[in-house]
């Protein structure tokens, strides 16, 4: 009689070398193990939460397969290698700024803030060919969320009729900005942040962190692993995100006259540094989310003493949401920028005095205090 295999604690890398994801990792095997997998999926989450990982894991499950388990990755192959760093012929990552085959297009240099109706086409081009040594070729639409409108027709019709040596893996921070079409011709998995403990454990294991400092990063990447492992690559992301965060509780509890100044400064700055207007857009969407999900008394299970507390019901939360996404929607297909951020600013909630606490903001008032 064989014993059964020892039960993998909780928050340990999985079959695939993760941390966390596990349910996506299995049923993804199972497909494999069946035969079964589908011809598209779409990853949703957070950013930071690994869905590009999850994204490569895959591609490199199918390109190269230990020989021991065809569900598992062998990650010292060279194929699997090429994945990792972006190199192998089979597995592409569309992106913004990426290739297409116009030649007089470089969407690096125009600084591209979307995914582009070329590239789809390129995509179209390449999914038809017989791929160079893999069974199939592997596509990550990476982000799904920012492909301009045109673009996400163009990918419909090729999720509509796949070539059958093609598999589409979409990744998204926003699935619900997604072609309801698009939507349900993937398989969708929704990837969550680990439990905050266990991140700070990972972060202890792996970058070798003293626990006060992980679960400090835990807290400040709000349980996503990957999230955290680049603002401990890179502390100014750190900075980057306090700064954001401070400024979202100050505009949320702030005149008409105080909104409208930040509204100007970053119209003014979206013609200069367009990638740094866009993260702090998406670092206001993330305290908003937040925002709601503490409204939902979610936040409250999971964050430790040092998270930020918001007083906001779920109305103003989500209304705030939808501000703060049409803005960026409408800042994407460059419309005004100066009107965009100021329409957005009219259609926040006010928050009142004190209503945000134990944050940034609070840190900073302290400090200023002292």
């Amino acid at each position: 009689m064989t014993s059964a295999p020892p039960e993998r604690p909780e928050g340990a890398r999985n079959a695939w070398g993760l941390r966390g994801h596990d349910a996506a990792v299995e049923a993804l095997r199972r497909a494999i193990r069946s035969g079964h997998l589908a011809h598209a999926f779409l990853l949703g989450g957070p950013p930071g939460v690994g869905k590009t990982a999850l994204a490569r894991r895959l591609a490199a499950t199918l390109v190269a397969p230990s020989a021991d388990d065809a569900t598992v990755p062998d990650l010292e192959a060279r194929a699997a290698r090429q994945i990792e760093a972006g190199t192998n012929p089979d597995v592409e990552r569309i992106a913004i700024g990426g290739v297409c085959d116009e030649a007089q297009h470089d969407h690096a240099a125009d600084r591209s803030t979307r995914i582009r109706i070329c590239q789809v086409r390129r995509l179209e081009r390449v999914s038809s060919l017989a791929p160079f040594a893999a069974p199939r070729r592997v596509f990550i639409i990476d982000a799904a969320d920012d492909l301009q409108t045109e673009a996400a027709h163009a990918i419909l019709k090729t999720l509509e009729e796949p070539p059958p040596s093609a598999l589409f893996v979409l990744v998204a921070a926003d699935p619900d900005a997604l072609l309801p079409t698009i939507r349900s011709r993937c398989q969708e998995f929704t990837l969550r942040p680990m439990p905050h403990h266990l991140l700070a454990a990972a972060l202890q294991e792996d970058a070798a962190l003293p626990a006060a400092e992980a679960a400090a990063l835990a807290h400040l990447a709000h349980g996503r692993y990957g999230l955290a492992m680049r603002v401990h690559a890179d502390p100014t992301m750190a900075v980057l995100r306090e700064s954001a965060e401070a400024e979202a509780a100050r505009v949320a509890t702030g005149s008409r006259n105080e909104r409208f100044d930040v509204a100007d400064r970053l119209g003014n700055a979206w013609y200069r540094e367009r990638e740094s207007v866009l993260a702090t857009i998406d670092l206001w969407r993330e305290w908003w989310r937040g925002a709601l999900l503490e409204s939902a008394g979610v936040e409250s299970s999971s964050t430790g003493a040092a998270h930020t507390h918001i007083e906001c019901n779920a109305a103003d939360a989500l209304r705030a949401l939808r501000a703060v996404q049409t803005a960026r929607e409408h800042l994407l297909a460059n419309t005004s920028a100066q009107l965009a951020l100021e329409v957005m600013m009219l259609n926040l909630p006010t928050l009142p005095r004190g209503a945000v606490a134990g944050g940034t903001e609070d840190r900073i008032a302290a400090t200023a205090g002292a």
